[in-house]
């Protein structure tokens, strides 16, 4: 609250200044009379000023209430970051600094109003503001527009100029339309304008734009000129408006808005500022090393970058210096300026230019001119060649080596064009196809090279056709022949390979090319010898290998193999020599090539093994030639002994079968011959199996033979192939070999056995299994081994199996094993008659024996040739 003293120094102080009678109080005076006070920090700086009284007057100018004022400091009345507020702290410090008065006229733009202030300093903080209008004083001190005259004439002008045109009147402190012209109209789309506001019209965002213009346009009296883009219902435009203030009277109520459409304009200066920018890019940002000259003078004009950074110069350095400046010899640019003008532009090859550092560079330069205005400029794009000039020369220098390589070369070697005619030829080519380069040249390469194969007589694809249309090197197949031009054929080996220009194009063949007659001879015995067996003839197993998927084809299916090894082939060698031994493998491949077919492959396996591939052939066909090579007797020269073959035989049926599978089977099959062969270092295995047996117990070697015997008749009954007599052979021979782990006692007890002890009997099934399957040539026969105990009504042992569940040759040998049991003498009882036993046949012919089997052993043992071979084989035996 000021004091009664400070109040009237102010009011002293006020008067003075205005000269002012006296006749009414502070607070009826018609000026706006406020009292403040600086602020300031404990620096001492000036951040800020109080109001510390104000009049009514002071309140209508202000448009503001005393108590929102009082005791308030700027930054609580106005934004702290208000310009104005800044202003006015400064403006109020200058004037206490200086210690006298001072008056300014200023737009105030939150009332929106020009003001004349006053400043009258006191005592440092304090001091005064007088506000008053700043019409009264006939502010602005400019020419007064008669706004009555000016709308008589508004008519003309709205209708005269193509621009947009709109008259704005200021009232209560905002702007509305008050006309507009026709053109305004049709860019706008508005027709009906007047008393609207700005914002009304064009839009908030758009209106807060421009009144900010308008504001300026009447805070300076001056006119003020804009740009800005509207979105009409024509679509969106870009206007330039200049904005006029209109006086009336001395105060300032109208804008008057010219507004031109410059939407095209600016496009077009846009899109020529985006050329203008492409074009200038083009120049400075390309690789490529690019310079403007006055052909006229040699100055060099503008470079781009990539020649400052190519000729090591920078642009300042470049713009000094003449086009001669780099040139290492005279050139006439006058000349090549004419060329230009003939041609419309130049290229000048492998030009030699010097770098700033003294190096010469190779150059290609393309130029041509450009016209500015009267002006004409060569511009010249630059590449370097210097790598490439340095190509070709080590190009032509490959060249003539070539050349000088391909006529010393023994090789012939003959080129082609991409049509395939004749491009070159050496001496050696000349002398082989009986054509000279000069005859050949031009020709296409069948003409010069007819080529055959010698194995069919037809001729050979075009070797150099094939490699243009692959693009890779192709060689000629073996047994190709050339027709010399004089009428004789030369074997050859050769390649052709394609011949490709530096971007990889085909522009031709090369072939190279040799005389094989030498080399022929020598590959096909070569070739004899490694697929043929030296000693016999007969191919051999690499033959086999490496074409057995040639043989394995639907259409040759059945496919039998038999597989042969030659008894005795190690004795032979070493009681009669290798050469016996050479000479029994050579007769085994002759009777084995006799008595095979032509379309039959017979191979040597390996040492004394042979193999038979019979295709279209089926089983039957197999077993008779098996039978017709065990029934040729070749005796062995110097030893009067026969020749001995254990032969296997396995049939591949369908396609699905694996025939190398086919092939191990045969061998197994093989294997089980030798087993029975006595001749065989694998019957020592069988033989040392036995003896033990039949020390161990009751069973003789006489019993096995027996049931051999009975077994072999019957599966010749039942039409059994080779193999699976081979399978009763070994079964009749082992089937109680699993006896040799029973204790003797048990084994030769004369009475019944125990129910422990007969338990103890029964595991020798189970026990011969395990001794034959840990024998690899015993394995085939281990399963039956097993089962060998098995009855028909699966009351046997050890797996209670019942009918045909148990193996046909476990069916065979049980029917066998216990005919001859009841024939012969055992030491828990003696023999019965044949009658008798007989009759035990056919009591359990279905209980304990297959029927049909028991059916066909009884009618065997009525037949009178049977029963005469048995007992003369009984009576053998007993010789013995």
């Amino acid at each position: 609250t000021l004091s009664r003293q400070e109040i009237e120094k102010m009011r002293k102080a006020v008067m003075a200044l205005y000269k002012y009678d006296g006749s009414n109080t502070i607070c009826d005076m018609p000026l706006g009379i406020g009292y403040l006070r600086l602020l300031t920090n404990e620096k001492g700086e000036v951040e800020d000023f109080a109001f510390l009284e104000v009049n009514g007057a002071f309140e209508v100018l202000t448009e503001t209430r005393r108590e929102a004022v009082i005791n308030k400091k700027s930054a609580d009345i106005m934004s702290a970051c208000d310009p104005e507020r800044a202003f006015w702290i400064s403006f109020f410090e200058s004037v206490l600094e200086t210690g006298k008065s001072q008056e300014m006229t200023q737009w105030v733009r939150c009332i929106r109003r020009y003001l004349t202030v006053t400043v009258i300093p006191a005592s440092y903080p304090f001091f005064s503001i007088v506000l008053r209008e700043a019409k009264q004083q006939g502010f602005p001190q400019q020419e007064t527009i008669n706004f009555f005259h000016l709308m008589k004439n508004l008519d003309a002008l709205f209708s005269s100029t193509i621009d947009a045109v709109s008259l704005i009147e200021y009232r209560g402190g905002k702007y509305y339309y008050v006309r507009n012209n026709a053109v305004h109209q049709k860019l706008t789309g508005i027709s009906i304008i007047r008393g609207k506001e700005i914002r009304e019209v064009i839009g908030k965002s758009a209106g807060e734009w421009v009144i900010e213009h308008y504001d300026k346009c009447l805070q300076s009296g001056q006119p003020v000129n804009y740009e800005q883009e509207y979105s009409f219902v024509a679509g969106k435009r870009t206007w330039r408006t200049e904005i006029a203030p209109i006086f009336d009277n001395g105060g300032m109520r109208y804008l008057l808005c010219l507004s031109k459409d410059v939407t095209e304009l600016k496009n077009i200066q846009r899109e020529n500022k985006k050329l203008t920018g492409r074009l200038q890019a083009m120049f400075n940002q390309h690789s490529a090393i690019k310079l403007i000259f006055d052909s006229e003078t040699g100055n060099v004009l503008d470079v781009n970058p990539a020649a400052c950074r190519f000729y090591g110069y920078s642009k300042d350095e470049f713009l000094r210096l003449k086009v001669h400046d780099l040139n290492t010899m005279p050139i006439d640019l006058k000349a090549q300026d004419r060329e230009i003008e003939k041609k419309g532009d130049i290229l000048l090859s492998a030009v030699p230019q010097r770098m700033k550092n003294g190096q010469v560079r190779m150059l290609d330069i393309y130029s041509s001119m450009i016209v500015d205005g009267e002006d004409k400029f060569r511009y010249s794009i630059v590449f370097d060649a210097t790598e490439r000039e340095a190509y070709r020369s080590e190009l032509m220098q490959e060249k003539e080596l070539l050349r000088t390589t391909l006529q010393s070369i023994g090789d012939g070697v003959v080129t082609t064009d991409e049509n395939s005619l004749i491009t070159g030829m050496n001496k050696v080519a000349e002398k082989l196809t009986g054509w000279t380069f000069a005859e050949a040249c031009g020709r296409p390469f069948l003409e010069v090279f007819p080529l055959t194969d010698e194995r069919t007589g037809r001729p050979v694809e075009d070797i150099t056709r094939k490699v243009l249309e692959t693009g890779c090197v192709i060689d000629l197949t073996d047994h190709t022949e050339l027709g010399s031009r004089s009428g004789g054929m030369v074997p050859i080996a050769d390649s052709a390979a394609p011949i490709r220009t530096e971007d990889g194009q085909i522009r031709g063949v090369v072939m190279v090319f040799r005389d094989a007659s030498g080399e022929k001879e020598y590959r096909n015995a070569i070739e004899y010898l490694s697929y043929h067996d030296s000693l016999t003839g007969l191919y051999n197993r690499r033959y086999i290998e490496k074409n057995m998927s040639r043989l394995d084809r639907e259409e040759n299916l059945p496919i039998s193999i038999i597989m042969g090894d030659v008894n005795g082939l190690k004795i032979t060698n070493d009681v009669f020599g290798h050469k016996a031994g050479d000479a029994l493998l050579q007769n085994v491949a002759m009777m084995l090539l006799e008595n095979g077919g032509e379309e039959d492959w017979i191979a040597r396996w390996g040492g004394d093994e042979f193999v038979i591939f019979m295709p279209q052939t089926g089983l039957d066909e197999a077993e008779a030639f098996i039978r017709r090579i065990k029934s040729t007797q070749i005796p062995l020269a110097g030893s009067g002994l026969p020749i001995s073959l254990s032969l296997g035989c396995a049939r591949k049926k369908t396609k699905e079968e694996n025939i190398e599978s086919i092939l191990r089977e045969a061998e197994e099959y093989m294997y089980h011959q030798k087993l029975l062969d006595g001749k065989s270092y694998r019957n020592a295995i069988i033989n040392t199996l036995l003896a033990t047996l039949y020390e161990k117990s009751n069973e003789t070697k006489e019993h096995s033979t027996r049931i051999e015997q009975y077994c072999h008749a019957i599966g010749r009954k039942l039409q059994l192939a080779s193999r699976e007599m081979d399978e009763l052979s070994l079964l009749a021979l082992l089937h109680d070999i699993g006896k040799v782990s029973i204790h003797h006692n048990i084994l030769k007890k004369p009475g019944p056995l125990t129910p422990a002890e007969w338990e103890e009997m029964k595991r020798h099934s189970e026990i011969g299994y395990r001794i034959a399957q840990a024998t690899p040539e015993l394995s085939v026969v281990a399963d039956l081994i097993l089962f060998h105990h098995e009855r028909w009504d699966g009351e046997g042992y050890p797996r209670g199996l019942k009918e045909c569940e148990i193996p046909l040759a476990c069916r065979i040998l049980g029917v066998a094993d216990a005919f001859d049991a009841m024939t012969n003498d055992r030491v828990y009882r003696k023999a019965m008659s044949w009658d008798m036993a007989i009759e035990e046949l056919e009591e359990h012919a279905n209980t304990q024996f297959d029927p049909a089997i028991t059916r066909v052993f009884i009618d065997l043992l009525h037949e009178p040739s049977f029963v005469e071979a048995v007992l003369s084989q009984a009576v053998e035996e007993a010789l013995l």
